[in-house]
This record gives C-alpha cells, sequence and structure tokens, in this order.
C-alpha cells in the first residue's frame, strides 16, 4: 500500500474513532438526562407523593396519602436494617404553622415539629408493595398510610401526609421527605373526610363508579357529620343534615361563543368537590363550571354536590336572534 493510501486508511480509522466516541459521548449524555429526568419531582430521587388523596372505606375509614417509590430507593432501603419508610400524617394547619419557606429538600418537617411539641400520626416501618404494568413488569413500588376518623373528629379538617426515610446511625437519626410533583404546592395536596367523601358520591352518581350499599351509608354520614360540624355542633346529630346548595342560575339564554360562570353556593366552611356535566355539547359545553355556548339548542348543565344533582337550562341563539 503506497503512502496515500496508508494516510488514507489512517485518516479513516481516526474518522471511525472519533465517530464512536462522539456516538459514546451522546449516548452517555442520553443516559444522564434520562436519569435525570427519570427523577424529575422526586425528592430525594426516589419517593413522589400523590397530588391527589383517597378515602378508604370499611374499618378503618380514613383518608389515605399515596407515595410512589423508585425502585432502587426500595431496595436501598428494604435491604438496610438502619433504614425505613414512612409516612407522616397532620392536619395542613400544623404544616402552615413551622414551613419555613424553604424548599421541600431543605425543610426537615419531622424535626420541625417536635421543636415546638406539635403533634402528627407517625406511621413507621410501613412496607411498600409492587405496582406492575398489565404484563408484570414492574412500574414502581407504593406507600399508602391511613388517618382515620377518630383520632379527629372533625370531617371537616384537612389533612397532608408525606412519606420518608428515616436513617439510624448510632445515635443519629435524619430524615428524607418525598415531595409533591413539579409545580405543585403541598398546601394544594391536603385533603378532609368530607371532601373525599362528597367527591366518591359525585363519581357514584355521575361516573357511575360502583359503592356498595354500606360504602354509600358511610359516605353520606360523614357529609352529614361535616354539615352539623361547620355549623358549630360540637358533635353530629342523626338528622340526615345535607348542604344546602344554590345555583348562581337555573335558566340562562346565551348567544353563540358567549360564556357564562355557573357559580354554587353552599354551607360556609364546607370545601366542597363539584362535578359538572352537559346533556348536550354540542350546543353548550361546560368546564369548571364555565359554560360556553357552542350552537343553537337548549341543554341541562347538572352540577354534582356530594352526590345530589342541581340543574341549570341553558338556551343558545344563534348571533342574529
Amino acid at each position: 500500500m503506497n503512502s496515500y493510501g496508508k494516510n488514507r486508511a489512517l485518516k479513516t480509522i481516526a474518522l471511525i474513532v472519533v465517530s464512536l466516541l462522539l456516538v459514546g459521548a451522546i449516548a452517555a449524555t442520553i443516559i444522564v438526562l434520562t436519569k435525570k429526568n427519570a427523577g424529575k419531582g422526586y425528592i430525594q430521587d426516589g419517593m413522589l407523593m400523590q397530588p391527589e388523596a383517597t378515602i378508604r372505606l370499611g374499618d378503618p375509614t380514613g383518608v389515605r396519602f399515596s407515595v410512589n417509590i423508585e425502585p432502587e430507593l426500595y431496595r436501598e432501603v428494604e435491604g438496610n436494617e438502619n433504614k425505613m419508610f414512612g409516612i407522616m400524617i397532620a392536619p395542613l394547619s400544623y404544616y402552615l404553622k413551622v414551613d419555613t419557606g424553604n424548599s421541600l429538600e431543605e425543610r426537615d418537617w419531622i424535626n420541625d415539629f417536635k421543636k415546638v411539641n406539635q403533634v402528627y400520626i407517625d406511621l413507621e416501618d410501613i412496607h411498600p408493595y409492587a405496582v406492575t404494568n398489565p404484563d408484570g413488569t414492574l412500574l414502581h413500588y407504593q406507600l399508602n398510610g391511613v388517618v382515620v376518623n377518630v383520632k379527629y373528629k372533625n370531617t371537616n379538617l384537612e389533612f397532608l401526609g408525606i412519606a420518608y426515610v428515616k436513617t439510624v446511625d448510632g445515635e443519629n437519626v435524619s430524615y428524607k421527605y418525598a415531595g409533591y410533583p413539579d409545580g405543585v404546592s403541598y398546601k394544594e395536596c391536603a385533603y378532609s373526610f368530607a371532601y373525599l367523601a362528597g367527591q366518591s358520591l359525585n363519581e357514584n352518581e355521575a361516573l357511575n363508579t360502583y359503592y356498595s350499599e354500606t360504602d354509600l351509608v358511610t359516605l353520606n354520614k360523614i357529609i352529614n357529620d361535616s354539615v352539623d360540624l361547620a355549623n358549630g355542633l360540637e358533635e353530629p346529630t342523626d338528622d340526615n343534615s345535607k348542604y344546602t346548595v344554590t345555583l348562581t342560575a337555573t335558566e340562562k339564554t346565551l348567544k353563540i361563543d358567549e360564556t357564562y360562570k355557573l357559580e354554587v353556593k353552599t354551607e360556609e366552611n364546607l370545601k366542597v368537590p363539584l362535578w359538572y356535566r352537559s346533556s348536550d355539547p354540542f350546543v353548550a359545553e361546560v368546564k369548571d363550571g364555565v359554560i360556553t355556548a357552542k350552537n343553537p339548542g337548549t341543554a341541562e348543565i347538572s352540577v354534582f354536590v356530594a352526590g345530589t344533582e342541581h340543574k341549570c337550562m341553558i338556551t343558545v341563539e344563534s348571533a342574529e336572534s
């Protein structure tokens, strides 16, 4: 091979080597970015609180908080006798009292609570369970903690749950806390028994979600108790109290493309979940209470409040009429 051929071969080899290095660098970058983005929203690289709580029916009944645990963190904790998972649960007002304004990563909720003798429910040494895809592959692990309606009788009291990993190193004890998804404030994630019961009753009526007769009795009792307690009674009664619900309109005429916010007034001090539905979205759409007129005709807008339906008749006229 002549010198030209050798030089050309060397250049080709060098080009291949550089290309492989570039591919390797890009691949490494992708791996790093993927790993970084995979943890986005997972405070301490492994725990993410669900932004919505659920109500646990049966015995005990309570507000259930859930947290997703990444497999790496699960293996780290479950394989170490000095580490454990737990969830602290307390009324939202307690968290607000000790909130320093720092980012979630910089807060130490448990020790802050202890400094001011603030009481909280501590569920220690909880073991997560595996959550899998339909094909059986592992998705993540999940941790659940429930605050029961025993310690706190006020069904309107909003609770917040935050999961943690506790590490014991001799006499030193430290905590790492789960966070909520990016852009979601922990203050938005506190729920009461009454709110969740109302939400469940709405789902039962509006979305045909199945609840047993026993469950429905339990949910309605929570609602009834919340009305009594919101009205200043120290103990709930058994008089089947109901929400007093008033719509800002029961009939409304709109022009095409015109909007109207259908507002709902209820008893004071009650945070009530609402669910809206239009009988004919082609005529009138509704989202979060805002009705948009689409085409001439009539449509019934239903508002479900703790499982009770309230209606507003919408008439849509053409722009010329």
